[in-house]
């Protein structure tokens, strides 16, 4: 089978962004003239400042400042060369001063994601396997994907979850010679910790296992000399089997990456020829004159002043959350604090209110988390006074209750959403008034029959084959089969205005699904290696508005009702109770028109994610008599295509519709069918069972068009394809499945004449227009099909499985 289109992960991030950006939340400009650290000029408006990652605030140290003045003045703006042939005069003395403070070797880059492309690749090699934290910054994983290109080996563990990653040593500590496990010291959103000492406990335990660690929002604030949360756990020094990364931005208050070696050996390899570090530009001289100032106040009594003066801040900061009902995610001595939101809608709302009211703090969305997990990141840093972070407390409570009243969203669900546990204290907010009240009524079905049947036609069984008897079909077809994917519950949902008028009906699915099913196939085919000892990995329970084996609109909404967000906010309430019910980790919501801005906006802030579909492929112009006819009705180029590739092919085939197939050509078709399917994992569902195509042979709604070769032609006398075909109540023809014999595909052209066949009974039936799906788009544009861009909203309870297919597996072009 052809191609389809593929979701692209920075349209998706895009998606997302923009909604914060329209509100002016992020992608924000400083107007400052100069700055101290503790306020920014923001809209014209000056407000607090808590989202620095400049924890000690040594970025505004007059002695950083006149380092870097020195160095501009002694050693002009840059140092044009590559640090192969030479280095910048202050570069062995930064070194040198670094050294001093961490006792071991170590690189300078001019970043730290340069720090991890250069360090990575340089020690990682074909015979080890890389281990990656869930959580493990971006640049890390950036780093990674290059490993995979080689032919590295590349899995993922939950967060912090060690006997997920023992058990993964014992299984592959006889297949590789190092096992790499990559996590942060300190991680960035929820500002929780890395477990080092008991990591190194287990480096002991298992000789191949060893450690690289990025510590970059652990430095200068914790450690002697300031040198990071990772070494303050870390008494005795750098650990024999440990690379650590640390930053001379953030905390440190200047810039640079360092990558630090507990021995020569790998200090050499990566400072000889690390990639980057040898084809990049240099460190500018300011920032080393910077770092040089920074180095030695660490090197001093001074820096433990500061970090005994911030860690008061903290406890200080905390003992105030403890007084309030903030969902604080993860309590610690971090400077890093996360106050749990669950919606973007809610996010969004109450970093807006607290930017009018005369504080800034971040927004954290996704990607960074996941989308039912957005938050209000803040970090504390030694510019911020206690009767600053007083005043940010009270804000906080007094915001974040007005935004759980105005988004109805409450604290039981965000707790939920984070698996925290319940607050002992319930605010007034807490408890969400009824999204749809007294002006919606939801009707909640789990079968068609239970709804009128010209009722369900009138709104949704107009648009494809899930009319109501096509419904019917369907929960005969998945409903009490052997296999677990095959069994779907189905959930009908149809909300009324106090006129009894519909704003809304929809109707989802439940079921097992893959988790890979939109990747591209390259991926999908090494999943599929996997799941030939493990049929379900990488599967899980979702939730799909319609079905995984309808294609189409699946909801009625009447956007001219005053109350249709309401009615949508109803019905997705009604699905959560469900997902928790089932336990399920996905939700998609299918098959929406691309470019509905309105749609984007209202799904991205009830924690919904936009990814693109595969397009939707309609024929919609069967209003002709006579092949000559249909030719006319189809472009230029098309036309060339269907005398070429086409009409003259036709006479190799013979065509015969059939309402019911004899028993053994059934078989044969299924197994035409099961061709197709093995040689098409772009979109990688479930095999359907074999009882939904007994079912169709008995639907007088379902057809078959079958195609064989003629016998002066070939000696095979069974078909070449078949296409199982269902008409609707409102004369839409739909060939849902097609089976094909590889053999005579390409020779032939089997799969465009079919195509064609496909139209000629449409058209003989009288039918409106032919619904092809999904897939194979440029061959059905080819035949007369208009194309329509889709999207849909997906929604995760984390991003573990996305993640581990986007950081594990390397794409190919297929």
């Amino acid at each position: 089978m052809a191609k389809i289109r593929h979701n692209n992960i920075i349209d998706t991030v895009d998606s997302v962004l923009s909604v914060s950006k329209k509100k002016g939340i992020i992608h924000l400009h400083a107007q400052d003239h100069s700055l101290n650290g503790q306020y920014l000029t923001l809209n014209n408006h000056q407000v607090l400042h808590f989202g620095t990652c400049g924890y000690l605030g040594l970025e505004h140290h007059p002695k950083l400042k006149a380092g870097a003045i020195d160095a501009i003045e002694r050693f002009g703006t840059q140092f044009p060369m590559s640090r192969t042939y030479i280095s910048n005069p202050l570069y062995s003395e930064l070194e040198s001063l670094v050294k001093e403070m961490y006792n071991v070797p170590v690189v300078i880059s001019k970043n730290c994601t340069l720090s991890h492309l250069t360090t990575i690749p340089s020690i990682i090699r074909s015979t080890d396997l890389v281990i990656l934290d869930h959580q493990v910054h971006a640049s890390v994983q950036e780093a990674v994907k290059k490993l995979l290109t080689q032919g590295v080996a590349v899995e993922m563990i939950r967060h912090n979850n060690l006997e997920m990653l023992e058990d993964r040593i014992k299984k592959q500590r006889n297949k590789y010679d190092k096992i790499w496990y990559m996590a942060d010291g300190v991680y960035s959103m929820y500002g929780d910790y890395a477990p080092v000492k008991e990591l190194i406990a287990l480096a002991e335990k298992y000789e191949q296992l060893y450690l690289y660690v990025d510590d970059a929002h652990g430095m200068s604030w914790a450690g002697k000399h300031g040198t990071g949360y990772v070494m303050s756990q870390m008494p005795e020094g750098l650990y024999r089997k440990m690379i650590l990364t640390a930053n001379l931005g953030k905390g440190f208050g200047a810039c640079g990456g360092l990558s630090l070696f507990p021995n020569e050996e790998w200090y050499n390899k990566v400072n000889n020829f690390g990639g980057p570090l040898t084809f990049s530009v240099q460190i500018e001289p300011a920032t080393l004159g910077a770092a040089i100032a920074s180095a030695r106040i660490h090197l001093s009594d001074e820096i433990y002043e500061y970090q005994e003066e911030l860690q008061q801040k903290i406890a200080y900061f905390n003992s105030l959350l403890k007084q309030t009902n903030l969902p604080l995610v993860h309590e610690n001595n971090s400077p890093i604090f996360f106050i749990g939101t669950g919606t973007m809608d809610m996010g969004n709302y109450l970093v807006q209110e607290l930017l009018n009211d005369g504080v800034y703090v971040n927004l954290a969305t996704f990607p960074a988390v996941p989308a039912k997990n957005i938050g209000i990141r803040i970090t504390i840093s030694l510019n911020n006074s206690i009767e600053q972070i007083e005043v940010l407390v009270d804000k906080l409570k007094l915001h974040f209750e007005s935004a759980l009243i105005e988004t109805n969203q409450t604290d039981e669900k965000i707790r939920k959403a984070f698996k925290m546990a319940p607050s002992a204290q319930i605010s007034t907010a807490a408890i969400a008034k009824p999204v749809t009240s007294n002006l919606l009524t939801v009707k909640r079905y789990s079968t068609v029959e239970k709804i009128d049947t010209t009722l369900w036609n009138q709104y949704l069984g107009n648009r494809g084959m899930f009319d109501w008897h096509g419904l019917m079909f369907l929960e005969k077809s998945f409903r009490n089969n052997e296999e677990q994917e095959n069994n779907w519950d189905f959930k009908y949902y149809v909300v009324e205005d106090s006129q009894g008028k519909i704003v809304l009906m929809t109707f989802f699915v439940v079921g097992l699904h893959k988790e890979d099913m939109f990747s591209q196939g390259s991926v999908s085919r090494v999943i599929e290696k996997e799941r030939e000892l493990n049929p379900y990995y990488l599967t899980s329970t979702g939730i799909f508005m319609g079905s995984l084996f309808t294609e189409g609109d699946h909801l009625y909404i009447d956007r001219e009702s005053p109350y249709w967000k309401k009615a949508f906010k109803g019905i997705l309430e009604e699905v959560y109770k469900e997902q928790d019910k089932v336990n399920a980790s996905n939700l998609v919501l299918r098959d929406f028109a691309a470019g509905d801005t309105v749609m984007d906006e209202f799904m991205v802030e009830q924690g919904f994610v936009k990814i693109d579909m595969p397009e939707s492929c309609v024929l919609e112009n069967l209003d002709w008599s006579s092949v000559d006819g249909y030719v006319e009705s189809i472009s230029p180029k098309s036309r060339r295509h269907f005398s070429q590739k086409i009409k003259r092919n036709e006479h190799f085939f013979e065509v015969k519709v059939k309402n019911q197939l004899p028993a053994e050509e059934l078989e044969y078709a299924i197994g035409l069918f099961k061709n197709v399917k093995d040689n098409n994992v772009d979109l990688n569902t479930f095999l359907s069972p074999d009882k939904l195509f007994y079912e169709m042979n008995e639907d007088p709604a379902w057809e078959f068009v079958v195609l064989y070769l003629k016998e002066e032609y070939s000696s095979n006398s069974k078909p070449v394809s078949v296409c199982f075909c269902h008409k609707n109540i409102a004369e839409i023809y739909s060939p849902m499945l097609i089976g094909m014999d590889y053999d005579y595909l390409m020779e032939y052209g089997v799969y465009r004449q079919t195509l064609y066949q496909v139209i000629r009974r449409a058209n003989a039936l009288g039918c409106k227009k032919v619904n092809f799906g999904i897939s194979a788009s440029i061959e059905k544009k080819r035949v007369g099909a208009t194309l329509y861009p889709k999207v849909g909203y997906f929604q995760a309870k984390d991003n573990y499985a996305m993640e581990l297919i986007e950081a594990t597996i390397a794409v190919e072009k297929d």
